[in-house]
């Protein structure tokens, strides 16, 4: 017998073995206290001591859990907000964006309408259907043609300054060259000097002034003007800058090249001077 106890080793199953010696002496209490037997004492208060602290014991791991799921639970509540907040964001964002976008379109037409009202021509208010640097340079159509009163040959200007002229007139759309086209020839003004000349477009978004006379002045950052004459466009309308001049003694002009008004390519709605 001893050599079974031995084999089956008490040391390590002790804590076990207590537990259920414990166990065992709370339910044969119990089951007295039921028969009418009153314990009490130091030995009662031990035995619902040392259970209530096994029952605490036992219980703290499950309580560790439950708090652990809690929070799971929490992080998973806290996931799902935050992914709302920002679907939110992204729709105000959007919706911000956009009513950036009208205010900017309603500023420009708010331009052009007063630039409407204090041309002394008539015109037509268009808009560009084909837009794009690559377009611009070459040719753009505007959604109004032939049943509209456009014509060849006529102006096109922007709120921000000269763009081009009518080189084909369609039913209901029609083809403009802008002004830095080589084909687009313009009367011109410097605002600064007074000297008159020719813009005509160099084929890569500059315009050269021609027939001005060496004698003639003409400085660099001066203010390019439509001058009004030949009766294609308004005086006083903004063609560009000048961004170099080179004068050669033994010829008769000066080379002045120009730079168009920065809203040139960005020009979306537009008039056609009638």
């Amino acid at each position: 017998m001893g050599k079974f106890f031995k084999n089956v080793k008490i040391k390590k199953y002790k804590d076990a073995i207590a537990l259920f010696a414990v166990i065992a002496i709370s339910v044969l209490l119990y089951i007295l206290s039921v028969n009418g037997f009153k314990s009490g004492g130091l030995f009662s208060n031990f035995i619902n001591n040392s259970l209530y602290n096994a029952y605490k014991v036992a219980d703290y791991p499950i309580g560790v859990l439950e708090k652990l799921y809690a929070n799971y639970l929490n992080l998973l509540s806290l996931k799902r907000d935050n992914s709302l907040l920002k679907a939110r964001i992204k729709i105000i964002k959007y919706k911000l964006d956009k009513y950036k976008a009208y205010r900017i379109e309603n500023e420009k037409l708010k331009a052009l309408l007063f630039l409407k009202d204090t041309i002394a021509k008539k015109s037509i208010p268009a808009t560009v259907t084909l837009h794009g640097i690559e377009g611009w340079l070459d040719s753009f159509y505007i959604n109004k043609g032939k049943k509209d009163g456009v014509k060849v040959g006529e102006g096109v200007i922007s709120y921000s300054g000269i763009v081009g002229r009518v080189v084909y007139d369609g039913n209901s759309r029609s083809e403009v060259i802008p002004v830095t086209n080589p084909k687009c020839v313009v009367s011109v003004v410097d605002a600064n000097t007074g000297t008159l000349g020719i813009a005509q477009g160099f084929g890569d978004g500059y315009l050269k002034m021609r027939f001005v006379f060496n004698s003639q002045k003409v400085n660099v950052g001066d203010e390019i003007l439509t001058s009004g004459l030949g009766g294609i466009f308004t005086s006083g309308i903004k063609v560009g800058k000048v961004f170099s001049v080179k004068k050669k003694g033994y010829k008769i002009f000066q080379r002045i090249t120009i730079v168009p008004h920065k809203n040139l390519f960005n020009a979306k709605h537009v008039l056609v001077e009638e």
